[in-house]
């Protein structure tokens, strides 16, 4: 028979247990609840980091195309320039050679310093001819009718020509097997001539060496130079790199530069073109 004082005593430690129970659940319930607050929060911010992201993304798409609305409209001003200069200025001075050569011609065996004084105006003549022509190529690639290849080969030449500084060119085979876009090239080749232009000016080079590879869909465009190099405080600063990167960034592309002072300066684009079709 069960004495009191254990009934009691049972009793009491099923209360015990009972209440232990009751503590534990109550503790269970208010974890899950703040679980489930955690949660929400989280949820509310994956939300604002998505729209965020989103956000960020809609301004880099609309910041190209406003780089490449830009970009279309400079080229074809420089266009439009480069016709009139041509069409205008060029024809003065091809009227002006042809009076030269008849005047050359009707004072021939006078005076040997009027001789000489016409021949020298022909010869400064003939100067900015090539000079005036230099500049339309610069405004209107005309190598860029041919394709990219025929462009970058001819920028090449002309800046060995007037910079004295070498050249290597490098281009794996079929590097170009892509179907042509004029404006993408067109950037292309601006970017290119941007870079030259920062070798000649900033570099102190002797040699430059351009190199185009291709992977997938992906085509890489190298420059590199053997000149005094960059400090790091002023890579991204200056010298024409915010016009290359809005350029690569019009065209989807990546820029970036690597360099380091008495070492040279290397500059890598990187940007999409199509999947090479069969050359037949």
């Amino acid at each position: 028979m069960t004495t009191l004082p254990a009934l009691l005593a049972a009793i009491v430690w099923m209360l015990l247990l009972g209440w232990g129970f009751y503590a534990l659940l109550k503790r269970h319930l208010r974890l899950d609840d703040l679980l489930a607050d955690h949660e929400a929060q989280l949820a509310v911010e994956r939300h604002a980091r998505l729209t965020a992201e989103r956000s960020l993304a809609a301004s880099h798409d609309t910041l190209c195309q406003l780089a490449r609305q830009q970009e279309t409209v400079r080229e074809t001003e420089r266009q439009r320039i480069g016709r009139d200069i041509h069409d205008d200025l060029g024809q003065n001075l091809l009227t002006l050679k042809i009076d030269l050569s008849l005047l050359h011609v009707s004072t021939t065996g006078a005076h040997p310093m009027i001789t000489q004084k016409v021949d020298c105006m022909m010869g400064n003549l003939d100067l900015t001819i090539q000079s005036l022509r230099a500049v339309i190529n610069d405004l209107r690639p005309v190598a860029l009718e041919n394709g990219l290849g025929s462009a970058i080969e001819c920028q090449l030449k002309e800046f060995s020509r007037m910079h004295g500084i070498r050249h290597a060119l490098r281009a794996e085979p079929g590097v170009y097997h892509y179907p042509a876009d004029q404006k993408r090239d067109a950037m292309v080749f601006r970017i290119l001539q941007e870079s030259l232009s920062n070798v000649a000016r900033h570099a102190h080079a002797t040699d430059v060496s351009v190199e185009l590879q291709r992977c997938g869909g992906v085509l890489t465009l190298t420059v590199q130079d053997n000149g005094v190099g960059m400090t790091p405080g002023v890579k991204g600063q200056g010298s024409g790199l915010p016009g290359i990167r809005d350029r690569a960034a019009a065209i989807g592309g990546r820029f970036a530069i690597e360099s380091e002072p008495g070492v040279g300066t290397l500059l890598r684009l990187s940007f999409p073109v199509p999947q090479a079709f069969a050359v037949l």
